[in-house]
């Protein structure tokens, strides 16, 4: 067995850790148990190889924070994938910069949320048959609200565009409306959308098939289908389910005029491992498109790229990241255009945090 005492680590300590480790080890068999003895169908994959017209995107995201300002570079690409064809890409690159009020974290993910929404606007206009989101479909609709929006809107207040958070909610309500206008151009036009999570750590499936237990076990939809799946290939029976709507959440869609279809409002979810022994991948698709899930787990098959993923996530990925290069020159420039204009506003805004010059 590995020992850990030395200069650094007590024999006090590793004894503490030995008995957490098998503290762990009976709490996981007790839930590896439980969850064995669970009859949950695991259905093959299908051996159909149907090469077709897909879209598949990404988006990255790069930030900088000054003591008075973050600078947030953000990028989205996506292509059409033919059989015998060159990829056609198309990509966005745009850059925010941000006050402390407007909260950087946040904001910056929206902000490259949002490009990744116009790049599939900009890729459904070309026609695929289906096209390939990175992450859960489920943010649409049910994207995190910022908490100095919630607090207005329960609160009655208007949000005018001189006061602290409009920036934050004008950007929130062009992301819901871009995305409504996505899914229900994809429905009309018979594009298959898929959102695509290769790391989720949702417990909707768990929470599902315990629904009538009063204890659930405290895991994810993941380790969940690794048990169920043994190492096999395969796909679990989707199912339909709707996050908890809030007041809040339905104010917002009906001041953006967004998302009163209860059927945009549930989803279809299921998850397919796709190599032996591979990660599962959780599959969001929509309700009003639930009679085309023989294509969907097709389409996975099809583009499997051979290590338990899908081949134009990759390429999307690579082509969307922004790599730390880029995102220091746009924001070098940034900084320079500020200080050959204004020293003033430059030291005020711009200056180097503290702990950054120490690093």
């Amino acid at each position: 067995m590995l020992k850990l005492s030395d200069e650094f680590i007590s024999k006090e300590f590793e004894s503490k850790i030995v008995a957490k480790a098998k503290k762990a080890r009976k709490q996981l068999s007790d839930i590896f148990k439980k969850i064995k003895e669970i009859d949950y169908e695991f259905y093959n994959l299908p051996t159909t190889i149907k090469p077709r017209k897909i879209a598949a995107l990404d988006g990255g995201g790069f930030s900088e924070d000054f003591v008075g300002i973050t600078v947030t570079p953000a990028r989205a690409a996506g292509a059409i994938f033919e059989q015998n064809k060159d990829p056609i890409w198309i990509e966005e690159t745009d850059v925010e910069i941000l006050t402390i009020d407007d909260d950087p974290k946040n904001f910056g993910a929206l902000f490259r949320d949002l490009l990744e929404v116009k790049v599939a606007q900009k890729l459904i206009e070309k026609k695929p048959e289906v096209i390939f989101l990175d992450g859960s479909i489920t943010n649409f609709a049910y994207k995190g609200i910022p908490q100095s929006i919630r607090y207005s809107l329960q609160d009655g207040q208007e949000i005018e565009d001189d006061s602290i958070g409009f920036k934050f909610y004008d950007l929130f309500l062009k992301y819901i409306k871009a995305s409504y206008e996505l899914l229900t151009k994809c429905i009309v036009d018979d594009i298959l959308i898929l959102g695509v999570s290769k790391d989720s750590r949702a417990n909707i499936l768990v929470n599902h098939l315990f629904e009538k237990s009063k204890k659930k076990p405290l895991i994810t939809d993941t380790t969940l289908v690794n048990i169920i799946a043994n190492g096999r290939t395969g796909f679990t029976k989707p199912i339909e389910f709707s996050p908890k709507i809030r007041d809040i959440r339905t104010k917002i869609w009906k001041a953006a005029e967004v998302f009163q279809e209860k059927e945009l409002q549930s989803f279809n979810l299921s998850y397919v491992v796709l190599k032996e022994r591979a990660l599962p991948i959780r599959i969001d698709s929509l309700i009003p498109q639930q009679k085309r899930l023989k294509e969907i787990f097709e389409a996975m098959v099809t583009y499997h790229d051979g290590n338990g993923f899908i081949t134009p996530a990759y390429l999307t990925h690579n082509r969307a990241n922004m790599k730390q290069d880029l995102g220091n020159r746009i924001i070098n420039y940034i900084t320079e255009e500020i200080f050959d204009e204004s020293p003033e506003l430059y030291q005020a805004f711009f200056s180097q945090r503290r702990r950054d010059v120490i690093q």
